[in-house]
């Protein structure tokens, strides 16, 4: 007898068998127990993940003839016949040869023929998607009526292809992937049962590979298994080229320390083992998108969605101690969009290469954020010296009196300065927003300034003007809080003036500032909008 390989020999025979599909499995014994085996049945899902096998068991279950505890005997003819594939009551018909309306044609007349020593007769079409519109239309009487001894199972991995008018005259049950741990458990009972040596690792990564198809798994199984018997990751490495995830990991770090040399020296090595390029580039995508689901929805729950490895969750956890989330999304749109051109050209290492030096340069350049964080606190710096230096006293004010200067607001009898006013403003706008949201946001379109220190100036430019005419009547309102606060009158100037900038084109402008061509060039960005700093270039960035 001829060799059986691994993924028809350890075929499911039972539904309890089935590995992952625990809900089909349910269902289908529930109608089997309840005699509502319904007369048509979609079965979807990815490639290698039970259907054709789930069809047969379905097929076998029901024509049984001394079924034991909802499942089938294994040992009348029906189930014998039905599992070497000479049943004459199970038919299975391929979709993708025969698609046409003359091969419906003659399956609506075989099906007005009673089964011959089954109590069913069914009908197994497989790849069912490939039927052509035509035979779809053909079949549609048929399988919404057929005879009562006549099943349709029909399984395919694209139902968005299968007409809506069949999908709503079956019962549709869709298959998942198959969890990458339940596939490694699997594994191991195989090897078991065969005699055959694997190491845990080894095992990991076939169940990885197999990206949930347990056909997939036991056929990179067998390949290994016709010329060794011992599974092992040195011999995953030879036959599939996979990379390591320590290399991955010391590859990331590389170029988040913005360490050039680390870079050249790793890609070199993986070239000098037979690393193909551009299989690793996925690996990499693959490691970086790890760790930015990990920074992104944390510990636990991202290690479950995940389904990652002893070693790769360590992996993963090391980079992202190591990293922010907007530094790891940069990285990984940088390197999605080179693995095309890394997939098309003729030299693949030199734009891995390019690509991971542009990236550890960024690693240099500090956030947008902390940018502005040091702006502010350089500010709150200068406004303090400004204090300092506006003091007459001799000698210079100590630490507490300068506390006092800017604290003491409530003395009708302290002497403001510029800064003093610009803090009682502050305060001011905070207790009005606390009382009208609406005037608190009017009020911050406006440029405040302080020509006394009893009058405040608030100037609305431009387009702003509208919101000086809404501010003027609450005047009244500012000033008994300006009152209620310091014990003091204030005078409140509000001016409205043209926007003298209106004519200047600041788009263009903002083109051409060489440090903005630098900053788009380096990140590959556009411009989306611009506009003027009203701090009156005080504050730029």
């Amino acid at each position: 007898m001829s060799y059986l390989v691994l993924a028809r020999k350890w075929r499911p025979q039972r539904l309890s068998e089935l590995v992952g599909q625990e809900p089909i499995s349910n269902i289908l014994y529930k109608a089997i127990e309840t005699n509502k085996v319904a007369h048509a049945y979609i079965f979807s899902g990815p490639r290698g993940v039970g259907k054709t096998s789930t069809a047969r068991i379905l097929a076998k279950t029901l024509n049984c003839h001394n079924p034991q505890d909802r499942d089938p005997c294994e040992k009348c003819q029906s189930c014998i016949s039905i599992k070497d594939g000479s049943s004459l009551d199970v038919i299975e018909i391929d979709g993708a040869s025969n698609n046409s309306v003359d091969d419906i044609r003659e399956l609506r007349e075989s099906v007005r023929y009673a089964p011959s020593s089954s109590k069913y007769k069914i009908y197994i079409v497989d790849e069912a998607h490939m039927l052509s519109v035509s035979a779809f239309n053909a079949f549609l009487k048929t399988i919404e009526e057929p005879p009562p001894h006549v099943i349709f199972v029909l399984a395919t991995t694209e139902p968005r292809k299968i007409p809506i008018t069949v999908m709503s005259r079956c019962q549709h049950l869709p298959f998942k992937r198959i969890p990458t741990s339940k596939i490694k458990a699997r594994l191991k009972e195989i090897c078991l049962a065969e005699s055959f040596s694997a190491e845990d690792r080894a095992l990991d990564i076939i169940s990885k590979m197999a990206e949930g198809s347990m056909r997939d798994a036991l056929t990179i199984l067998d390949q290994i298994f016709s010329f060794s018997d011992d599974l092992k990751v040195s011999i995953l490495k030879d036959l599939f080229g996979f990379t390591d995830v320590e290399i991955l990991q010391s590859l990331v770090l590389s170029v988040l320390k913005g360490n050039t040399d680390e870079i050249i020296n790793k890609i070199k090595e993986l070239i000098d083992a037979g690393t193909d390029i551009k299989g690793f580039t996925k690996d990499l995508i693959f490691f970086v998108r790890n760790v930015l689901l990990r920074l992104s929805i944390g510990d636990t729950d991202a290690f479950d969605v995940l389904e990652l490895t002893e070693q790769e969750t360590s992996a993963v956890q090391t980079v992202s101690e190591s990293t922010s989330l907007p530094q790891i999304a940069l990285m990984m749109n940088e390197l999605i969009k080179a693995e095309y051109t890394i997939r098309q050209s003729q030299y693949p290492r030199v734009i891995l290469e390019m690509t991971l030096i542009r990236l550890a340069l960024m690693s240099h350049f500090k956030s947008i954020d902390s940018i502005l964080r040091s702006l502010s606190d350089k500010a709150k710096d200068e406004d303090i010296v400004k204090i300092v230096d506006t003091s007459t006293a001799k000698p210079p004010l100590t630490k507490d009196k300068t506390e006092d200067l800017i604290v003491d607001k409530s003395s009708p009898n302290t002497a403001d300065t510029k800064i003093d006013m610009k803090q009682i403003w502050n305060a001011v706008v905070n207790e009005i927003e606390t009382k009208n949201g609406f005037l608190k946001t009017r009020l911050d379109e406006a440029i405040v300034e302080f020509p006394d220190e009893n009058t405040v100036t608030l100037t609305f430019r431009g387009g702003n003007a509208v919101h000086g005419e809404a501010v003027r009547e609450s005047v009244p309102m500012i000033k008994k809080i300006m009152k209620d606060l310091y014990n003091r009158e204030y005078t409140i100037d509000i001016k409205t003036e043209k926007d003298k900038r209106a004519k200047k084109d600041l788009r263009q402008e903002a083109l051409n500032n060489p440090f903005v061509q630098d900053v788009l060039k380096l990140y590959d960005g556009i411009i989306i909008d611009v506009k003027e700093n009203k701090s009156g270039g005080k504050d730029d960035v």
